[in-house]
């Protein structure tokens, strides 16, 4: 058995090697999985596609929604996307997008009808939404007032596991919500959402693409890689989180 453990690491790197060395000569081609947050999809569908398929018309992409940090190599995965500081241990990380801040909205009835918190201890008082992902809830807001790290306790009227449809919740007026700013750009920019307590916001590292040591050597992962790098690495738009498919100027309907 103990042959058998030291024997195994290297039958692999024979493995992957070989596997290497017939890919250098072959088309760029076959199934690429990348598992990514589920609101992040459609800044990745904007960037990426159609362009990145048309260059390479071999390749089947799957893209696969997951909020929590799923083992890429256990689940089959060719590569991960994750906030930068949520990227697995003993992964090679390849930073993707800009940092951003993480700010709190609402909606133009919403703080018609409340009015609008100055300091981050007023939250208390009002409605908010809360995420959760796994088991956990998100009912501290993490914020910086005066340089200083405080964590303020919400009142969550609503708890989803999901943020289009929190968002969708924050444009109805339920409550508060807080998220990256680039994913409700279009709302803002629309006069939908609104912003608040932004001088109290703390920032976020933005995406990262990570994926194991044994896989650089693959030709898909490696076109993928690049073809991402340029695109993903520029300041967000207001239409990166948008249906590219609509009319110039006209927003989604999103309140029913």
């Amino acid at each position: 058995m103990r042959l058998l453990s030291h024997a195994r690491p290297a039958m692999e790197m024979l493995t992957t090697g070989l596997a290497a060395a017939s890919d250098l000569g072959a088309e760029i081609g076959g199934r690429l999985r990348i598992n990514a947050p589920r609101p992040s999809l459609p800044l990745l569908v904007n960037r990426l596609l159609p362009d990145f398929l048309e260059e390479y018309p071999k390749v089947q992409l799957e893209l696969v929604g997951d909020d929590s940090l799923a083992d890429i190599v256990e689940e089959g995965f060719d590569a991960g996307i994750r906030l930068g500081n949520y990227v697995q241990l003993d992964m090679i990380s390849i930073w993707l997008t800009p940092p951003e801040p993480f700010i709190i909205i609402g909606s133009p009835d919403l703080f018609a009808r409340n009015g609008r918190p100055s300091r981050p201890d007023q939250l208390k008082d009002f409605r908010c939404i809360e995420l959760k992902l796994d088991s956990d809830a998100d009912s501290q807001w993490h914020m910086q007032e005066d340089d200083v790290p405080v964590a303020v306790q919400i009142r969550g009227v609503l708890v989803a596991n999901d943020v289009d449809t929190c968002v969708r919740a924050a444009l109805r007026g339920v409550g508060l919500f807080r998220l990256p700013r680039s994913i409700v750009m279009h709302h803002l920019v629309a006069g939908a959402l609104e912003t608040v307590l932004d001088e109290f916001a703390t920032g976020i590292p933005g995406l990262s693409l990570y994926y194991p040591s044994r896989s650089q050597s693959l030709p898909k992962l490696r076109a993928f890689i690049d073809f991402a790098t340029k695109r993903m690495r520029r300041e967000f738009q207001s239409e990166d989180y948008i249906a590219m498919g609509n009319p110039a100027g006209q927003q989604t309907n999103t309140r029913p």
